[in-house]
């Protein structure tokens, strides 16, 4: 393939254009942590859910579903901030 000085030029920018591209993908990808969901919801339950946040809307029911949580940590012995 044949390329004048200024289509030369285009192309190595483009090329250093995709080089940095990949490497802000590859620190992404070096940077990832694995997602690991703090309360397992089965499949009815996750169902559940999205009807619900749908029907009253995702911060009510985030709302209420960390009220709940409270609430049943409070019955637990769990150490306090002091300890």
């Amino acid at each position: 393939m044949k390329a004048d000085k200024r289509e030369y030029n285009e192309l190595s920018r483009a090329i250093d254009r995709v080089s940095e591209g990949l490497d802000s993908v590859i620190e992404l990808y070096n940077e990832l942590e694995e997602d690991k969901p703090i309360i397992k919801l089965d499949d009815q339950v996750l169902t559940q859910l999205e009807e619900a946040k749908e029907k009253y809307g995702e911060e009510f029911i985030d709302k209420k579903l960390n009220s709940l949580v409270k609430e049943a940590l409070s019955w637990l012995e769990l150490p306090t901030e002091e300890e």
